[in-house]
């Protein structure tokens, strides 16, 4: 499978990454992705603080948020002021 177009990450953490409606371990659980998936990025913000690492990156095709800790990203990912959950194309 093709990677997705840049910026995109690849789940690093051993046991996956949770999916969160909003970037803190506080929110809800929106889905899991297992190590090695590739996922597209749309944005990043600077939150909730995980092992030293306080970005958390918003996913391009679907409205929720993943620790930057558990993520290594390839290409620039645009920083975004806004915290909101992303709004669903349409």
């Amino acid at each position: 499978m093709p990677s997705p177009q840049q910026p995109f990450g690849t789940v690093v953490s051993s046991i996956g990454v949770n999916l969160r409606k909003y970037p803190s371990t506080d929110s809800a659980i929106a889905g899991t992705l297992a190590h090695g998936t590739e996922i597209g990025l749309k944005s990043k913000v600077h939150a909730q603080d995980i092992d030293g690492n306080s970005i958390w990156y918003l996913l391009r095709d679907k409205p929720v948020w993943v620790a930057a800790r558990h993520v290594d990203n390839t290409g620039q990912v645009p920083l975004s002021k806004d915290v909101e959950p992303a709004q669903p194309a349409g």
